[in-house]
């Protein structure tokens, strides 16, 4: 029960700030939001997994962050699909990822110089990902303007440094997380607040 309130904890955690920080970030038409939310959905994967000592815990993580998202597609079914389905998304693939560098990274025989050009080759297919889910959603459920802007090479280079931003945030934690080893002790504090870190994250993401 401890570790399912660990997980619903962070998860709700990662929704609470993705919700109000980015609520604040698109209001001030900040450009580089996703960079500036990455961090913090990398930190609640991290600190859950060093809290159960189990690796499996990030895609749970990201599971419940996600589908907090989804919840406006009840409360609010009037909004374009992809306006939903597309941050939720993005936040799985995110846990995806993170899950699979950390199972690669706690290997013995893992090397340090493979790890740069993984972590960065892993974030670059996720945005793939996540590119052609949206050209999906485009096509056969829902118009997303977006899609149809014109990007080329810039785009492509936006990819690339993001993939390389993010790539080095992912390494790093990763780093940091098997450096340390030991589980953190938190569960007293995860346990009382999972549920109504749930709420607001519920609550968060659907008026905001």
């Amino acid at each position: 029960m401890n570790k399912l309130k660990t997980i619903i904890f962070w998860g709700a955690l990662w929704g609470i700030l993705e919700a109000s920080l980015g609520w604040v970030l698109h209001l001030i038409h900040f450009k580089g939001e996703v960079l500036l939310l990455y961090p913090f959905g990398l930190l609640c994967m991290m600190m859950a997994a060093r809290q159960t000592g189990e690796t499996a815990t990030i895609v749970k993580v990201a599971f419940v962050a996600a589908t907090v998202k989804l919840i406006n597609l009840v409360m609010h079914p009037a909004v374009p699909v992809f306006h939903v389905t597309n941050p939720a998304l993005a936040i799985f693939i995110e846990g995806l990822v993170t899950w699979g560098f950390c199972m690669y990274a706690q290997r013995k025989s893992s090397r340090w110089m493979l790890k740069i050009p993984l972590a960065i080759g892993m974030v670059f297919v996720s945005i793939l990902l996540f590119r052609g889910w949206q050209i999906f959603m485009d096509a056969y459920v829902s118009i997303n303007p977006g899609i149809h802007k014109s990007g080329g090479t810039g785009l492509l280079s936006l990819w690339i440094g993001r993939s390389v931003i993010q790539g080095a945030m992912l390494l790093g934690a990763a780093q940091l997380v098997e450096s340390t080893g030991q589980p953190i002790h938190l569960a007293r504090w995860t346990a009382r607040l999972a549920v109504p870190f749930l709420t607001l994250s519920i609550v968060l993401n659907s008026i905001l």
